[in-house]
């Protein structure tokens, strides 16, 4: 069985990684800092920013494959591919962000080859992404390794517990108006287990240099449609309320789960391998039966429902 080092393969996109992977015959490894919640998983306890003990546990490990889907920075991709050992690795998947793009200077579907560089949205989360890319590209362009880079924009589906889709599912069992952003906003997705067949499928792509792919839905939806998504996926009706918040001097995150502006990628070249996906209503259905199971665990923030109040009080509803 070939074997493959997952990190960060405990939650959400790790997870359906980890599952898919299993599902397939592969010998799945999660290095994470102690939870572990995929079945026929092996598992290595260690927290990845401590240099000296990721080396310590890593010494003698053989991995055919890596996928990295919790690095965030430069040095943790230095400290990782210092401490694995690369002569037995035959390929690589990292999975890094839409957050990577100047989003503030380009208009349209943003494509691969678009600049990079800090933007207001995303800030250090964005270019801490940008160095975890070109650690890796350094590395494994070195060793002659195979790397796949995948930059997707939203990911949804089971076992999410950001506060994107179940925001929505509970406003909707609370019977809670959904305050939506004026401008209505373009939003892109991808469902989990879409995302975890195609970071198989690029394991399996023997390639000489780094591939960089923008994954995603091929349509992207407006705020306003992706609630009306999430309710039809429950089939129950929705109260939306449109608001300017800029005029009230508010903030967009402190009353919807997304930044606003138009978050779209053009995902041509990873369709023309991996065309398929899951329709964003039956995702979001198969998303809707666990959040039912699993909503005791899924804590809303305070200080949005407070701040909701003081804005449907503003606006004599």
């Amino acid at each position: 069985m070939e074997r493959v080092l997952i990190l960060g393969g405990s939650y959400f996109i790790g997870r359906a990684i980890a599952e898919d992977l299993v599902a397939q015959g592969f010998q799945v490894t999660l290095l994470n800092r102690g939870s572990r919640l995929v079945e026929n998983t092996e598992q290595i306890i260690c927290d990845r920013d401590r240099e000296e003990e990721l080396k310590e546990v890593l010494k003698g490990q053989e991995f055919h494959y890596l996928v990295d889907v919790s690095g965030l920075n430069g040095k943790q991709v230095e400290d990782l591919c210092k401490a694995v050992n690369l002569d037995t690795l035959k390929g690589a998947v990292f999975i890094s962000s839409s957050a990577v793009y100047d989003v503030e200077h380009l208009s349209g579907s943003f494509g691969e080859g678009d600049r990079k560089k800090k933007n207001k949205y995303w800030g250090e989360y964005g270019t801490n992404k940008i160095d975890a890319e070109q650690a890796y590209e350094k590395c494994f362009e070195s060793k002659g390794i195979p790397l796949t880079i995948l930059r997707p924009p939203y990911v949804y589906g089971e076992h999410n517990y950001v506060q994107r889709e179940s925001f929505v599912f509970e406003h909707i069992l609370m019977a809670r108006p959904v305050l939506l952003p004026s401008k209505n906003q373009k939003l892109q997705f991808i469902y989990a287990g879409d995302l975890a067949v195609i970071v198989r499928e690029m394991l399996k792509k023997n390639h000489s240099s780094t591939k960089i792919y923008n994954v995603g839905n091929r349509e992207c939806v407006t705020a306003k449609e992706w609630v009306q998504f999430c309710a039809a996926a429950m089939g129950r009706p929705v109260e939306m309320v449109t608001f300017d918040y800029e005029r009230a001097g508010v903030g967009v995150r402190e009353f919807f789960p997304f930044h606003d502006y138009d978050n779209v990628l053009c995902v041509d070249k990873i369709k023309e391998i991996c065309p398929m996906e899951t329709p964003l209503q039956q995702g979001l259905e198969n998303a809707f039966q666990w959040y039912k199971k699993e909503r005791n665990g899924i804590a809303m923030k305070e200080g949005v429902r407070k701040k909701e109040v003081e804005i449907l009080a503003m606006l004599n509803l």
